[in-house]
C-alpha cells in the first residue's frame, strides 16, 4: 500500500522489507543462497528513475547480499525488471533437481529465473524436462500461463518454450543456461527439471522430443530464429517415434546462406542409413521409427543468415504394403499413380518419400509403399512412346498396343492408356484390330464392348480424330500425322482384365489424303462413319477418304443423316461419291448443300474435304446401308416376255376361231395311202417332210394295223379318247384264214367310215426309238438262223387275234 503518510509493511519471509515514504519505494533485498538479483532499468522505459542503495543511485544494480534499496519513483515495477541468476558448476558429476523458488516481495516486477550450468571442458550436460515437457513457441508468442522458458548454449539460444510440450530433454555442450520469465503480478508456478553430467557428444546441442501416441503435429525452429544459426555449426532433434507410427517432416519456411564452401544441409540419421536432403527438396516423408534430424551450416559469406522453421507430424497406420516395381525391361513407359480422394488417408511414397502423385519411369526399379490404402482408392494411368524417326531406321515398324502386364501388388484401378505414336517424315501410320474389325462410337451406334479407343493428332493442335470400340465395320484407319491412342474402360472397369492386343499397327509411306478409313460393311445392316473430330468439325483444307467395299451382287445405300451448316468463299465441292476403278465422280455437292440419297451399285469412295470456312464448321455423318441389287434386265426381260406371252394368247384365240370356222366350211378329209412310206392327212398337216428331212420319225416299214391303231378305242375310256402313238396294238377281232396279199398301188379306195377326219397327235416318237413292223422282226430272226416254221406259226396266230377297227363318229 503506498500513501503520502508514513507506513511499514514487514514481510514475514525477512527477504524484503517495503517503506513507502513520500512516493520513494524502499525495498530490503536478501538473495537466496547462490543467488544474484540483477535489478535493471528497462532500456525502452523514458523515466529516469533509478534505485539508490545508500547514497548512490543507478539505472541497475546488483545484489548478493541482503541489501536496501530505494527507488526514486512512484511504480518503479513499471520501469525496472528483476532477474534472479543462480550458477551452477558441475566438475565431474552433477545430478540435481532445479525448482524455481518466488520471492512474494517482487511479485509486482517482471522477474526472470535464470539457471546458468557450465562443465568441464569436452563435457556435456542434460537438461531434463521430463516432468513437464517443452514446446516451442516463435519469438512474438507468449504461453497459455504467461511462463515461458528460454534454454541456450553458450551465446546461441536454442529457443524459446512453454510447458506442456514434446521435448523432453536437451543436451548442451560445455556451457548453457535455462530461464523463467514470468510477468509482474503473476504468481510463480514452479516447476522442477533435472541436470546431469555425461560424455561429451559431437553432435551438440541436441533437443530430445518425444512424440505422443496419437496424431499430433509439432513445429521447431532453428537456434537464434529468426536470426542466423552461428557461422557453421550444428544442430540436431532426436525424434523419438511410437510403434506403428509414422512421422512426416515438411519445411514451411527457411533462409538459405551463401556458402564460401560446402552447403547448408540437412542430415537424417535413419536406422540404417543417413540421408542428406537440400533445404529445398522434400524432406523424409511417412517413416517408421525413430530418427535424428541435423541442420548443419556451413562457412557463411557476410551477410548471410541460415534460418530453419519445420513441422513434423506423426499418423498411426493400420498396415503397409510394399511393391517393388521392375521396369528395366521396359522401353519409354510411366505408370502414374494418383489417390482418387486428394484427402483421404491413404499416404503414397516413393523410395521412402511420401508424395501425393507418383510416377514410376522405365529402364530401372521403383520402390513404393502404400498405407491404408484400398484398390478403389487410387488410380492408375499408363503412358507409353512408340516412334519411329526414319522409315528405313525402324527395327520393328509393326507393333501392338496392349495393356502392360502390372506387378500384382501395385494397388489402384488402371483407368487409362495411352500410346503416342511419332511418325517418320514424309509417312504415316495403320491401325488395325486384332480382332478383325473397328467400330466408331456415335450417337445411335455406341459400342457394347469393354473398351473404348480414342485416337487423337497433334499435327495442329489436339484433334479427336474419332472414338472407336472392337468389332465393327472399319477394317484399318491411316492417319498421316503422329497421334495418341487412349484405351479407357467403360462403366469403369478395370483395364488390367484386357489381356489382348487392343490394335496392331505399322509405320508406313505416306498417304494422299490425311484420313483413310477402309470400310467392309455387312448385309442390311446400317454403318454410321463420321467425319474426324465430329461433332466440332474437320480442320480446314484437311480430306478425308472411306473405301467402301461390298459384294458384286448387292447395293449400297448412302444416306447424309447430319450435315453442318458452312459456307466456304469458293463454293468448294466437299463430297464426293466415286465408283472403285473409275476416275469419273459419280455424285459430288458443294460445301452448304444438303446431299441427296444415293445408291451405288458397286464398291466405291466417299471422299470429303474441308475448305478454310468461311462461318461455320464443317462435319458429316453418313449411314451406308446394304440390300441385295435388283436385276433390271430381268425385270426388263419379264415385262418383254408377259407382253409376247398376252400377244401370243391373243393370235392363237383368233387363229383358233378361224380354224373353226374353215373346218366347217371346207369338204371332209380322207385318209390316202402313199407307197413311199409316209401316211398323211390331206389339208392338214401339208405335204409331209422327206425322209432325208425327218430326224425323228425314221420308219423301216409301216404295219398297216399302226397306220389305224389310232383309231383304236379303249373300251373302259367313254368320254375321252387318247391316241396311241408309236405303239403297236394288238387286233383282237375274228379273222378269216386267208393268204396274205400283196396290196394294190395306185389305186383309189373310198373310206367307209365317219367323214370327218380325227386329230392327229402332234408329238413325235422320243427320239431313238424305231418302231419295227412285225415282218422286219420275222426277217431279222430268218437271217439270224432260227424256225421259219415256228415263226410262221406265230405270224398266223397273232393275225387271228388281231381286232377288227370299227369306225366311230368323231366332232368336228
Amino acid at each position: 500500500m503506498r500513501s503520502l503518510r508514513f507506513s511499514l509493511v514487514f514481510l514475514l519471509s525477512g527477504a524484503l522489507r517495503w517503506i513507502s515514504v513520500s512516493g520513494n519505494l524502499t525495498l530490503t533485498v536478501n538473495p537466496r543462497s547462490g543467488a544474484t538479483v540483477h535489478i535493471n532499468r528497462s532500456q525502452t522505459a523514458e523515466s529516469k528513475c533509478e534505485v539508490c542503495i545508500g547514497k548512490m543511485c543507478q539505472p541497475s544494480v546488483a545484489l548478493i547480499n541482503n541489501t536496501e534499496v530505494v527507488f526514486n519513483c512512484a511504480h518503479p515495477e513499471d520501469i525496472f525488471t528483476v532477474e534472479i541468476v543462480k550458477q551452477i558448476v558441475c566438475s565431474k558429476t552433477c545430478n540435481e533437481s532445479i525448482t524455481s523458488e518466488e520471492y512474494p516481495s517482487l511479485q509486482t516486477f517482471s522477474r526472470t529465473f535464470t539457471w546458468v550450468v557450465a562443465t568441464q571442458v569436452q563435457k556435456a550436460f542434460s537438461l531434463n524436462f521430463t516432468k513437464a515437457g517443452l514446446r516451442q513457441i516463435r519469438p512474438t508468442e507468449s504461453c497459455q500461463d504467461k511462463h515461458v522458458y528460454t534454454v541456450s548454449a553458450g551465446r546461441t539460444t536454442l529457443g524459446r518454450f512453454c510447458r506442456h510440450g514434446t521435448i523432453k530433454g536437451m543436451k548442451v555442450a560445455n556451457e548453457g543456461s535455462v530461464s523463467l520469465q514470468v510477468p509482474g503480478k503473476e504468481k510463480l508456478d514452479p516447476t522442477t527439471f533435472d541436470i546431469s553430467v555425461g560424455d561429451h557428444i559431437p553432435l551438440l546441442p541436441m533437443i530430445k522430443v518425444s512424440l505422443p501416441e496419437e496424431e499430433s503435429s509439432q513445429e521447431f525452429l532453428s537456434p537464434n530464429y529468426p536470426d542466423s544459426l552461428p557461422d557453421n555449426d550444428l544442430v540436431t532433434w532426436s525424434f523419438r517415434v511410437p510403434p506403428k507410427y509414422y512421422t512426416t517432416v515438411r519445411i514451411q519456411n527457411y533462409t538459405d546462406p551463401k556458402c564460401q564452401k560446402k552447403d547448408a544441409r540437412l542430415e537424417y540419421q535413419l536406422y540404417t542409413k543417413t540421408v542428406v536432403k537440400k533445404l529445398s527438396e522434400t524432406q523424409l516423408s511417412e517413416y517408421q521409427g525413430s530418427f535424428n534430424l541435423s541442420l548443419q551450416n556451413c562457412p557463411m559469406q557476410p551477410a548471410s543468415a541460415l534460418s530453419l522453421q519445420f513441422s513434423i507430424s506423426a499418423i498411426k497406420r493400420g498396415s503397409e504394403v510394399r511393391c517393388n516395381v521392375d521396369l528395366r525391361k521396359e522401353k519409354e513407359l510411366q505408370i502414374h499413380i494418383k489417390k482418387k480422394k486428394p484427402k483421404s488417408a491413404c499416404v503414397l511414397k516413393l523410395n521412402s518419400q511420401i508424395q501425393e502423385t507418383v510416377t514410376i519411369f522405365s529402364s530401372k526399379i521403383s520402390y513404393l509403399s502404400f498405407y491404408d490404402c484400398a484398390e478403389e482408392d487410387l488410380l492408375l494411368n499408363i503412358n507409353q512412346t512408340i516412334a519411329c524417326q526414319q522409315q528405313a531406321d525402324c527395327a520393328s515398324p509393326e507393333f501392338s498396343l496392349r495393356v502392360p502386364v502390372l506387378e500384382k501388388c501395385l494397388l489402384g484401378v488402371l483407368q487409362q492408356v495411352t500410346w503416342h505414336l511419332y511418325v517418320p517424315q514424309h509417312g504415316a501410320v495403320e491401325l488395325m484390330s486384332p480382332l478383325g474389325s473397328l467400330q466408331q462410337s456415335l450417337p445411335g451406334q455406341t459400342c457394347n464392348s469393354s473398351v473404348l479407343l480414342t485416337m487423337t493428332e497433334h499435327e495442329q493442335g489436339d484433334i479427336t480424330v474419332g472414338q472407336f470400340c472392337p468389332q465393327g465395320p472399319v477394317h484399318k484407319v491411316q492417319i498421316r500425322s503422329n497421334i495418341t491412342v487412349t484405351a479407357s474402360p467403360v462403366d469403369s472397369n478395370d483395364l488390367r482384365q484386357i489381356t489382348y492386343a487392343l490394335l496392331k499397327g505399322s509405320f508406313m509411306k505416306t498417304i494422299n489424303e490425311h484420313y483413310i478409313f477402309t470400310v467392309l460393311p455387312k448385309k442390311d445392316m446400317s454403318v454410321l462413319l463420321a467425319t474426324p473430330a465430329w461433332p466440332a468439325g474437320m480442320r480446314p483444307y484437311s480430306t478425308v477418304s472411306w473405301i467402301v467395299s461390298f459384294p458384286s451382287q448387292l447395293e449400297a445405300q448412302v444416306v447424309f443423316t447430319n450435315v453442318s451448316q458452312v459456307s466456304c468463299p469458293n463454293q468448294h465441292r466437299g463430297i464426293k461419291v466415286q465408283k472403285q476403278g473409275s476416275r469419273d465422280e459419280t455424285y459430288s455437292w458443294r460445301i452448304g448443300e444438303k446431299p441427296k440419297d444415293v445408291v451405288v451399285e458397286e464398291s466405291f469412295y466417299l471422299n470429303m474435304s474441308n475448305c478454310r470456312p468461311s462461318r461455320g464448321s464443317f462435319s458429316v455423318v453418313s449411314q451406308i446401308t446394304l440390300l441385295k441389287r435388283k436385276n433390271k434386265i430381268l425385270s426388263i426381260t419379264l415385262s418383254v416376255v408377259s407382253v409376247l406371252l398376252v400377244l401370243v394368247v391373243a393370235v392363237l384365240a383368233v387363229v383358233c376361231i378361224i380354224n373353226r370356222k374353215k373346218k366347217k366350211q371346207t369338204a371332209p378329209e380322207v385318209s390316202v395311202y402313199n407307197p413311199n412310206g409316209h401316211a398323211f392327212l390331206p389339208g392338214l398337216h401339208g405335204i409331209p417332210k422327206t425322209t432325208e428331212d425327218e430326224d425323228v420319225h425314221i420308219y423301216h416299214c409301216i404295219d398297216d394295223t399302226m397306220v389305224y391303231g389310232h383309231l383304236l378305242k379303249d373300251g373302259t375310256e367313254m368320254n375321252q379318247f387318247e391316241p396311241a402313238v408309236d405303239s403297236y396294238q394288238a387286233f383282237t377281232g375274228p379273222t378269216e384264214r386267208q393268204p396274205l396279199t400283196e396290196p394294190e398301188v395306185g389305186v383309189y379306195r373310198p373310206f367307209t367310215g365317219s367323214q370327218s377326219a380325227p386329230e392327229v397327235p402332234d408329238r413325235a416318237p422320243g427320239q431313238g426309238r424305231n418302231p419295227l413292223c412285225k415282218d422286219q422282226q420275222i426277217a431279222e430272226k430268218e437271217i439270224n438262223g432260227e424256225n421259219s416254221a415256228q415263226n410262221e406259226t406265230d405270224t398266223t396266230r397273232d393275225l387271228q387275234t388281231a381286232p377288227i377297227a370299227q369306225p366311230e363318229e368323231y366332232d368336228s
